[in-house]
């Protein structure tokens, strides 16, 4: 397993654990200055998963230092600790949302699907996006939310381009409209990654970014990354 990793992953590993290390000093949280919490004082306040981002750091300074044959492992592991969190935190976050959004996430992905030649997944994929933006069966919808005007910033307004989209997937159908399908499918993704996005900015500190950024270096590295043995050994079982 050691030397299946490329020489410069091992460089590049040692520093991205050093940077998970390091992350735990900085601002994980930060709200514009007025309250802000550093990586650390989160694990010792009783959040002790965050300890595992500078165990996972150490683990990938040594293993990357000594080139030891678990760098892979370590590396994968140091993925999982923040890149894969997140990654669980958000899934979990749409599995627990309601009908509402389900309606809109999987309306954006059947006109996407419907791309193609499934005219009738672009009608129903604009039929689910509206009915999940108005959700009239709901207490407050995202419709009601947006009308009521208290929603700051641009990022939150560009939500009222999710039923523009589903508008547009209901025309799509009608016709030769893949590309109007296709661009309706991005247009709800991109609006909700641009509210996601916009709340992180104000809630994460640098600390958090760096940590994220790093793990997902590693995550990559480990599983993607192939060393000269590895394709000597694909150029032999192919000959």
């Amino acid at each position: 397993m050691q030397k299946s990793l490329p020489a410069w992953a091992f460089g590049v590993l040692g520093m991205v654990g050093a940077a998970l290390v390091g992350s735990m000093i900085l601002n994980w949280v930060d709200l514009g200055g007025d309250f802000t919490v550093r990586g650390y004082q989160l694990a010792l306040d009783g959040s002790r998963w965050f300890l595992l981002v500078p165990l996972a750091g150490i683990l990938l300074v040594a293993a990357s230092a000594t080139r030891s044959a678990h760098t892979r492992l370590a590396a994968i592991f140091a993925g999982i600790v923040v890149a894969g969190y997140v990654m669980f935190g958000l899934t979990k976050g749409i599995l627990t949302g309601g009908l509402d959004l389900w309606l809109m996430l999987g309306g954006a992905g059947a006109m996407l699907a419907g791309a193609g030649n499934r005219t009738w997944l672009r009608a129903a994929g604009g039929a689910a996006v509206l009915a999940g933006f108005f959700a009239p069966w709901a207490d407050l919808s995202l419709a009601g939310v947006l009308w009521e005007g208290d929603v700051p910033g641009l990022a939150f307004k560009s939500l009222w381009l999710i039923p523009v989209a589903g508008v547009a997937g209901l025309l799509s159908a009608g016709g030769n409209g893949a590309k109007l399908s296709a661009g309706a499918g991005i247009t709800v993704y991109g609006a909700f990654v641009l509210v996601v996005g916009k709340v992180a900015l104000a809630v994460f500190g640098l600390g958090a970014w760096v940590a994220l950024a790093a793990s997902s270096v590693a995550l990559v590295i480990g599983v993607l990354a192939r060393g000269s043995e590895s394709a000597a050994a694909s150029k032999q079982l192919s000959a």
